[in-house]
């Protein structure tokens, strides 16, 4: 471990993003950080870095450790450690790693194998996905054994949100591997096609062979409200009522309203109700806001045709197909071919999975929001807040300790939960730092960028960040922080993000392009604009500060630049 931690937002922003509160980061980022890392750390026996820091919360921002990462990546064999893996890391750490070979056959790499091969349970790639599978079957039962009744005590109530906390550990224990194989598996298939089918085109190879998985629950309910959206638009007096109120669409289903339309509607929401409309604890759910998705609707009654699940199933396996048999070609053709379908095989597994993962962790954090709110209504009758929204300005300890009767006094609590709010407010305005060295940073994030929104400052001729969606888009900009914002977006428009959300995909369906602020090629939004066909760029510093809705943009899905005009 380097002597000076090196801090990454841009790692963190794989799995958060945006500002954070108190209660979302208190409650998660503990067991993330004990069930992602320092156990298979430890399993692996790297018992120094298993007791390294993995977050830090500063400026209501995460950042990760990105020394610890850096560590990481030292001990995997070079064959495996793709230029895709190091630009994950800041620029620091990524240039030793490039001139430090490592064999599959070095002892401590053995020595590593064989201690994961005892105490680990299924964590090679062939075994993995087939307990994710068996795993996240179990997680509704799970957790509705878990709700207590309504006018349960306040012992239960805690009793609950550490038993959720406490399942959710295990289900990260089993997306622990997943989510390396995923990174492993999709930028090792791209380094085999540079190396092997030099002629094709990358990033268009690698957007066709990732389109159309079967299994991607985002994609399975985005097709479910396109089939809503269709029986609106057969019905004109449904699909006026659709376009005028939303609002009362929604109401009237979720009341009981007859029809098809009305009964797919309620089924989307009795399935998928746990999906969020932002990626913190104090969003909510679409249970909760059920005109999101007759929102999602009136969106693809605009939005023009799309390729179908078929048809983007029958594009990627010409794809593959074309592919293998380019890699076939030539001496020692057969044996490449079958070493790059098993590991395009491996890709498409846990690309899968990747997505698949946030789906099913939605359902751990809509667990905790309702026992949350449960709880705050009760700490507002006491006076410990004055509104029931404030419990997401305080800390998981902090929650339980009042809920037990052992906390600060209601007054002193609320006042804080007050200044809290305020402080969020501030760090609203503030872009921090991609990196930080060091652990003495300040709360408040010295160096933040502070200004204010939709006031655009100076911007170089071009912004680059990481092409993940190939094709050109030329088009108006539209900033959104919010998925209220994303509601105003035109057909044909550029999306600038600070990063999407899974709620926000079937709006995105009329978008022309996509510029986010965060993410990576396996991040949300990259695997959404690969599969809609969304030219897209993201890690663009700055973009939503920099750019104002209303601007001429051009954008390279492919090369990661973004141009006025």
């Amino acid at each position: 471990m380097t002597e000076q931690r090196v801090w990454s937002r841009r790692i963190a922003d794989e799995l958060w993003s945006g500002v954070v509160t108190p209660l979302s980061f208190s409650m998660l980022a503990e067991p993330m950080a004990e069930h992602m890392v320092r156990r298979r750390l430890e399993s692996a026996g790297l018992f120094g870095l298993a007791r390294e820091p993995v977050f830090r919360l500063a400026g209501a921002h995460v950042y990760v450790n990105a020394s610890l990462i850096a560590d990481v990546m030292a001990e995997i064999p070079s064959v495996f450690l793709s230029d895709g893996l190091l630009e994950l890391l800041p620029a620091s750490l990524r240039a030793p790693l490039r001139g430090r070979p490592r064999s599959v056959l070095s002892s401590s790499l053995v020595g590593i194998v064989l201690r994961l091969g005892v105490h680990e349970r299924a964590w090679l790639p062939w075994a993995r996905a087939d307990l994710f599978r068996d795993a996240t079957a179990r997680i509704p039962a799970d957790l509705a054994a878990l709700t207590p009744a309504a006018e349960a005590t306040n012992t239960a109530i805690v009793d609950a949100i550490d038993h959720v906390r406490a399942r959710l550990g295990s289900f990260l224990e089993v997306v622990s591997w997943g989510m390396i194989h995923a990174y492993v598996f999709f930028h090792l298939t791209a380094e085999l096609l540079a190396l092997w089918a030099p002629d094709l085109d990358e990033a268009v190879t690698m957007s066709e062979l990732t389109m159309g998985l079967a299994g991607i629950r985002t994609f399975e309910v985005h097709d479910e409200i396109v089939a809503c959206a269709a029986l609106a638009r057969a019905d004109r007096r449904l699909s006026d009522q659709v376009v005028r109120d939303p609002d009362a669409v929604a109401a009237a289903c979720v009341a009981g309203s007859d029809g098809a339309f009305a009964a797919g509607i309620r089924s989307l929401l009795d399935r998928h109700g746990h999906r969020f409309v932002g990626r913190d604890l104090s969003q909510r759910t679409w249970r909760e806001q059920p005109a999101v998705v007759v929102e999602m609707v009136r969106k693809l009654l605009d939005s023009g045709p799309r390729e179908s699940p078929a048809e983007r199933q029958s594009r990627r396996a010409a794809a593959v197909r074309r592919t293998a048999e380019r890699v076939g070609a030539g001496i020692g053709g057969t044996v490449k071919r079958l070493a790059f379908e098993r590991v395009l095989a491996w890709c498409e597994q846990y690309y899968v999975l990747r997505e698949n993962m946030r789906y099913h962790a939605d359902r751990f954090l809509a667990a905790l929001r309702h026992l949350a709110l449960v709880g705050a209504q009760r700490l507002v009758a006491e006076g410990a807040l004055h509104v029931v929204e404030d419990v997401f300005l305080l800390e998981v300890d902090e929650l339980r300790a009042r809920l037990l009767g052992a906390g600060e006094a209601p007054g002193v609590l609320a006042a804080r939960a007050v200044a809290r709010r305020a402080e969020q407010a501030r760090f609203s305005a503030v872009e921090p730092p991609e990196c930080l060295v060091g652990d003495a940073f300040p709360p408040d994030v010295v160096g933040g960028d502070v200004r204010a929104a939709g006031n655009p400052v100076q911007w170089p001729g071009e912004l680059s960040g990481v092409g993940v969606s190939p094709g050109l888009a030329r088009g108006i900009a539209r900033v959104v922080r919010s998925l209220d914002e994303l509601q105003h977006l035109e057909p044909g428009e550029i999306v600038v993000a600070g990063a999407t959300d899974p709620s926000w995909t079937s709006m995105l369906l009329c978008a022309g392009g996509l510029v986010l602020e965060a993410g990576g090629p396996l991040s949300h939004g990259a695997i959404v604009a690969r599969e809609l066909g969304i030219p897209a760029a993201v890690n663009v510093a700055n973009a939503t500060r920099l750019v104002a809705t209303g601007e001429l943009l051009a954008v390279d899905g492919a090369a990661g630049t973004v141009r006025r005009g």
